[in-house]
């Protein structure tokens, strides 16, 4: 029984990579098209605002100093003497400005700066400024001397792709592969075809399944090398080792008027290679999680254009979710799209965009897991009663 059920589940399986591969590879080729060049090129844009604003920053002060220096040559006694002083002092900014270039941060002097405004900060208010100590802190212990934060490099980007509102491309993306992997063959007339191959109708669900999951999976591992490498040829891959926040963000205790309340030993912090790993991961186990809604979707309505409709308006519904928290919270918390961004639940910025302090990494590992049950459940009692 087990030497021929394996070999008869791996030829469906191939069958339905097969399949997919052929009826996905155009659509899934301009995405990452969009994903990579259109994001990295996006990037780029604003990084070469903010070193245009740098360069006008250095024309202006460059204008100041010809200014101030005919004002100097013209000038007699005491006003010469305080022209003088404002010549050397518009001089020195000039030159710091020149040195570090567009929007690079002197981590050692802004350590200094946050530690020397700790003192007058009210302990109640300290969140922002420890994080900020910490992290300058860890980054000149692994020798980062400077860092850019406008230019978003390769690393930075990448882990960026899986944290943010990026992530409903790949739901959509998802909800494009897997609505319509039943549904099509019912309306096709094939779901015979499928079933004389395997007589199991759960071995056809369970190949569909892992044809989908390797598809969406391996697109978004290319996405965001792809991204990394892209970004990190237009301007530079970054630092792997800079350090980042994780865990519940000490800004949302210290903003006046958020209702959380968070003490100043929740955070820790990650490299910044660890932070694109894991965004990766969490990003996968919940695109797996719409996946499985999806084919239990394509199963239920057996139809492609419901489960691509109810699919998307479900993935949309993410980012609607700070709406829905208004009206009613416990909607948002156990809607599977608000936890796309599972790296975004874990740092803690869904938490502080929402007013919802219970939306943390383990209360979206617990959602998404419900959903996916239910879903497998769901999908697995329908395929067993699924005539043509």
């Amino acid at each position: 029984m087990l030497e021929t059920r394996y070999p008869r589940f791996g030829a469906l399986y191939h069958n339905e990579l097969e399949k997919l591969w052929a009826h996905r590879v155009r659509p899934l080729f301009i995405a990452f098209l969009v994903i990579v060049v259109g994001g990295s090129l996006l990037t780029y844009h604003s990084y070469m605002a903010s070193k245009h604003q740098t360069q006008v920053t250095i024309q202006s002060f460059q204008g100041q100093v010809a200014r101030l220096r005919r004002q100097e040559s013209r000038a007699t006694g005491k006003q010469q003497a305080r022209i003088k002083r404002n010549l050397q002092q518009t001089e020195k900014i000039l030159a710091q400005v020149r040195s570090e270039g567009p929007g690079v941060v002197n981590l050692s002097k802004q350590l200094h700066s946050v530690e020397q405004s700790l003192r007058q900060t009210p302990k109640a208010q300290r969140g922002p400024a420890l994080e900020e100590i910490a992290v300058d802190r860890s980054a000149l212990a692994h020798g980062i001397k400077h860092e850019n934060p406008y230019a978003g490099g390769g690393l930075k980007l990448a882990g960026e792709l899986f944290s943010g509102g990026a992530m409903i491309l790949f739901g959509l993306i998802a909800a494009g592969l897997a609505s319509d992997r039943i549904s099509s063959e019912l309306e096709g007339g094939t779901w015979g075809v499928l079933l004389l191959h395997a007589p199991r109708r759960i071995q056809v669900y369970w190949s569909k399944l892992a044809a989908s999951l390797t598809l969406i999976w391996g697109f978004m591992a290319a996405s965001g090398v792809g991204l990394g490498i892209l970004t990190g040829l237009l301007m530079g891959f970054g630092f792997a080792n800079f350090p980042l926040v994780v865990g519940l963000r000490l800004k949302a205790a210290s903003q006046p008027g958020y209702p959380l309340r968070i003490p100043p030993q929740t955070f820790h912090l990650m490299s910044q290679w660890s932070y694109d790993a894991l965004s990766l991961v969490l990003a996968m186990v919940a695109v797996g999680v719409l996946v499985t809604i999806f084919l239990a979707l394509s199963l239920l309505t057996r139809s492609t254009v419901f489960s691509l409709i109810i699919g998307a308006v479900l993935v949309i519904s993410g980012m609607l979710a700070g709406l829905v928290t208004h009206a009613a919270g416990w909607l948002a918390i156990i809607d599977p799209a608000v936890y796309m961004p599972l790296m975004g639940v874990w740092t803690g910025n869904l938490a502080l965009q929402y007013n919802l302090v219970s939306l943390n990494l383990a209360q979206g590992l617990v959602v998404l897991a419900c959903w996916a049950f239910v879903a497998i459940v769901a999908s697995m009692s329908l395929a067993r009663r699924m005539d043509l």
